[in-house]
């Protein structure tokens, strides 16, 4: 049977061809009119624009202050939603230099910038060439959760492309670059933050280092420029997503079945250590090794929106081109469909997916891939890791 379909994958190609199109289609027919003609209520980007205001012109001591924050927001029109903006401080430092423009022209920029960063991540990890990477790219800005990232401004496509830059660069052999990169992770930490412990416990020691220097260097001088009473604010709006309230923000993650007491504290335990063997077992693959890695945060993060789940399309090329068994391969086509139906279906069928496809990882089978595996990587062990 599995002889049967890889010997038909031009077929396959044009399939995916077919249905990338058509989903690409719909969103900018119809999805993306409505999100645009609605972006001052629906696009995110207005928060981190509003936030970058008040960094700028109040000093970043205010920056989490909700007051300063709705005037900023009331600033840019009346019609515009107000929301608390609640990511970390290096995202409103990446949108300032924008604030110089009009939010409409800075949001312009700002989307193009989402969409290079889309398709810089499928230059770099699209396996196959030719009408299979044809394939690949709709697949990827059609799925309905990276196109709705774009249409509201979230960030997450920059974590995507920080996340394939850092392989790309381990691959390379130049691991120190790689965790400086992965430092982009701030930007919004849930959607990969084990993936630096998975590249840990599978002994790539330098990438570990640079990613903890780079990303303690961000945090030193974010708290400094917070200060005292800035922590304390942001401490504050914190603890507002805690409330019901923010129950939107748990609905695709798995605190959204468990709820936020000891059940998820049990399960975020049994994550982290499934994440940690899986990474090991799988060490001299740096493909397998961040796929773990990024299947670990989407299970492990207790905040999350359906939009977030692009990166599972990392975690499916990372597999493929570490040669997927036939298994992983009917999980990631059920997934996809999952994906494109997620408003639908809701958390808890691709919570299932993704935690079958992580223990795809923990299983002791040999897989296509693992041959070349252990054939190239045994050689750069001691180049890319480290003593």
């Amino acid at each position: 049977m599995v002889t049967y379909f890889r010997e038909r994958r031009p077929l396959w190609a044009v399939a995916g061809l077919l249905v990338g199109a058509m989903l690409l289609v719909w969103d900018l027919v119809v999805a993306s009119p409505l999100f645009f003609a609605q972006y001052a209520v629906r696009n995110d980007f207005r928060l981190a624009y509003a936030a970058a205001i008040v960094g700028w012109q109040d000093g970043y001591g205010r920056l989490y202050d909700l007051a300063e924050q709705q005037a900023a927001i009331r600033g840019l029109g009346p019609e515009f939603n107000v929301q608390p903006f609640i990511s970390p401080p290096p995202l409103a430092w990446l949108v300032t230099p924008l604030t110089a423009l009009p939010f409409s022209s800075a949001l312009v920029i700002w989307t193009a910038l989402l969409i290079a960063a889309l398709l810089w991540t499928w230059y770099l990890l699209a396996p196959g060439e030719g009408l299979a990477r044809t394939a690949h790219l709709l697949l990827w800005v059609g799925v309905f959760p990276a196109a709705f990232g774009v249409m509201v401004g979230q960030p997450g496509a920059l974590v995507a492309a920080a996340v394939a830059t850092a392989w790309w660069l381990i691959r390379a052999e130049r691991p120190l670059a790689a965790g400086v990169v992965l430092s982009l992770l701030v930007l919004k930490p849930q959607l990969a933050l084990l993936v630096p412990v998975a590249l840990l416990a599978a002994g790539y020691r330098k990438t570990f280092a640079s990613w903890l220097v780079a990303s303690a260097v961000i945090g030193v001088v974010a708290l400094v420029m917070l200060g005292g009473d800035g922590v304390a604010r942001y401490r504050d709006v914190l603890a507002q997503t805690q409330t019901a309230a923010w129950d939107i923000t748990r609905r695709y993650s798995i605190s959204g079945p468990l709820g936020l007491g000891w059940a998820l504290r049990v399960a975020e335990l049994a994550v982290l250590v499934g994440t940690v063997v899986a990474a090991w077992r799988h060490r001299l693959s740096p493909e397998r090794v961040i796929a773990a890695g990024i299947l670990g945060s989407l299970l492990f993060t207790p905040y999350l929106g359906f939009q977030d789940f692009l990166m599972l399309f990392v975690a499916g090329w990372l597999l493929v081109r570490s040669g997927a068994t036939a298994i992983q391969v009917a999980i990631l086509v059920v997934g996809y469909a999952l994906l494109e139906l997620a408003l639908v279906v809701l958390a808890i069928p691709i919570l299932l997916a993704e935690l079958l496809l992580l223990g795809t990882l923990l299983w002791p089978f040999r897989t296509v891939g693992a041959n070349e595996a252990l054939g190239t990587m045994s050689k750069r062990l001691a180049a890319s890791k480290g003593a």
